[in-house]
């Protein structure tokens, strides 16, 4: 007969890995994760920002048998019983002693992050890797991206392969491009919600407006009927946002509807759900750092639509500025970003790294104002070839990278 003690427990990280990484320190497998959920602390000056944290909660097995042979002995059964309290009080102190163990090597993990981003003198490493540092570095990757690619060549290339230096590139760019993920199709019954938000300033209005068009392009290069189509706007702060949007609809023969609250956006919804294939939804843009206007328009979307949310970020964005933003906009649950203003940008590594970083996919990318022309879908191939220095083999990656 068996005896098992678990004790509920949480443990808080900044991301999964990790809250499993410090599990597996604690009790290597001797633990089983129960539930696992994403929360948002205030943080900052007066609590007005958003900070995202994993809360895992777990319980650590302990696990004695008893011999058969003595299975009737009540006394021997209260004896062991004792003697695996006692063990499990132990493990438990090992386990408090253990964590504060490991909150003294967190610090020096700290201390060893911040000498890892020390420029690594040119004579202790190979003249490649120094050389796709440069490369990455130009093409404006991050710190923790190029790292990645660094540690990949250390482990994957011979010192022979590593001489050659058009072959490093070959393996890199195969690296990126396996970083980039595509957002994948997927069927919508209709109609199909469409909601862009992002901050100010990335071309939202301009982007649904090319969206709207190519839904009715698309459908007719496939001999298919016109797709029914309503465009919605909650955007009641800039000033022409509506004018703008509704020049748009002028062009497409649909009149442009405004909602300022959750009822309208579902008053509006229900009104068109039965006769429309597609819904369009621009809404406002604010700061990434405008925590109390971003949940008051998460709340008004707040509707029962199945929607298709995107998160538009601007291509010419710092990298720390795009990580910001793609936290900031997590309460939406978007699950793929459209990248606008490429033709205004030479580099998309700070792209490409947080995309990386972030876990998301990417489905379009906007080069310039022009509607519908100047909007593409993500293509892997596409975004490979405007890496800039790269000695980029076109046939490769094409066979590799594009499409079946």
């Amino acid at each position: 007969m068996a005896y098992d003690e678990e004790i509920v427990q949480v443990i808080e990280r900044n991301t999964i890995d990790e809250c499993k990484q410090e599990l597996f320190r604690l009790y290597n497998h001797d633990y089983k994760i129960i539930d696992k959920k994403t929360e948002f602390r205030p943080s900052g000056f007066l609590g007005l920002k958003r900070k995202e944290v994993q809360v895992v909660k777990y319980t650590v097995n302990h696990k004695k048998a008893y011999d058969n042979n003595f299975y009737e002995d009540k006394s021997y059964e209260s004896e062991k019983l004792e003697e695996n309290r006692r063990a499990i009080l132990e493990k438990q102190s090992t386990i408090l002693l253990t964590s504060q163990l490991n909150q003294m090597s967190a610090k020096l993990d700290e201390m060893t992050k911040k000498m890892e981003t020390m420029p690594v003198s040119s004579s202790s490493q190979h003249e490649s890797i120094t050389k796709i540092e440069d490369l990455l570095e130009e093409n404006e990757f991050t710190n923790s991206y190029i790292k990645m690619i660094v540690e990949k060549i250390r482990q994957t290339l011979t010192d022979e392969q590593k001489d050659d230096f058009k072959l490093v590139q070959r393996y890199v760019v195969d690296w990126i491009g396996e970083t980039i993920q595509i957002v994948q199709p997927k069927t919508f019954r209709p109609p199909h919600v469409i909601i862009i938000v992002g901050p100010t300033g990335v071309g939202k209005t301009t982007t649904i407006a090319k969206l709207a068009s190519n839904a009715i392009l698309d459908a007719k290069a496939n001999n298919q009927p016109r797709p029914e189509i309503c465009i919605l706007t909650i955007d009641t702060m800039r000033v022409g946002a509506l004018e703008q949007l509704s020049k748009f609809g002028e062009i497409l023969q649909k009149d442009v509807l405004k909602a300022e609250n959750s009822e309208d956006v579902k008053e509006i919804y229900e009104q068109y759900k039965e006769h429309v294939d597609y819904i369009f939804v621009d809404t406002s843009g604010y700061s990434p750092n405008d925590a109390t206007h971003i949940s008051e328009m998460k709340n008004i979307l707040n509707v029962n639509m199945n929607p298709d949310v995107y998160l538009s970020v601007s291509a010419d964005k710092k990298a720390s500025d795009l990580q910001n933003i793609f936290r900031n906009y997590e309460p939406f649950a978007y699950e793929s970003v459209i990248v606008t203003k490429c033709d205004e940008t030479k580099h998309f590594g700070n792209v490409i790294s947080v995309l990386w970083d972030r876990h998301k996919c990417i489905s379009y990318i906007t080069d310039g104002q022009r509607v519908p022309r100047n909007i593409h879908k993500a293509d892997v191939v596409e975004i490979l070839k405007n890496l800039s220095g790269f000695d980029i083999d076109r046939a490769h990656i094409e066979e590799k990278f594009g499409e079946k």
